[in-house]
């Protein structure tokens, strides 16, 4: 009867490191182990920016806004707490929406920690950035701008055009000439 189970054991075995997919565990010369993906990225190579804006709708200008094709009076607002500027094209529900912040509550790292599965990584002007797509019509960024917090920028696009993403960025960038240096 033991022996039965023993063998079953080994069988057992051989079946579950099988189905495990994993391979050789030695790597070879020339070869590297796959990693989990990691949300971490390159360090800044411009210099931190200062997250103290006394004017929340100056993190990107009128001007700015109405370039990147905003047709409305930029807005202050509060979103999850963050308080930052609405920039919009049309009203409610058309053409676009995108809110930007000089976050003081998170990092850029602690943002994209919190959404390892779906971030992906880029770079703006020197900025490592957290990019997560919701789905179609919206965009998440955060920019490492500072190790005191980061530069958020959300934008919504219900018709899926212009690209969220692209669009996010264009913000993201014309915000980056008004922050000042720390």
């Amino acid at each position: 009867m033991r022996k039965g189970l023993a063998v079953g054991a080994v069988l057992a075995s051989v079946l579950l490191a099988g189905c495990s997919g994993g391979g050789d565990v030695t790597p070879s010369a020339g070869t590297s182990t796959p990693t989990e993906p990691t949300t971490s990225q390159s360090a800044r190579t411009a210099p931190a920016k200062s997250l103290d804006v006394a004017d929340r709708c100056s993190i990107v200008t009128s001007d700015q806004a109405r370039q990147l094709g905003a047709d409305q009076s930029p807005r202050e607002r509060e979103s999850n707490g963050k308080p930052g500027c609405n920039y919009d094209l049309g009203r409610s529900g058309g053409g676009f929406m995108v809110f930007v912040a000089a976050d003081k509550s998170q990092t850029m790292q602690k943002f994209a920690d919190a959404r390892k599965s779906s971030v992906q990584m880029i770079d703006i002007s020197g900025y490592p950035t957290a990019q997560v797509a919701v789905d179609e019509a919206s965009c998440i960024l955060a920019l490492d701008v500072s190790d005191e917090g980061s530069l958020y920028v959300n934008g919504l696009v219900p018709s899926g055009s212009p690209n969220p993403c692209d669009l996010s960025r264009q913000f993201a960038e014309a915000a980056l000439t008004n922050l000042p240096d720390a």
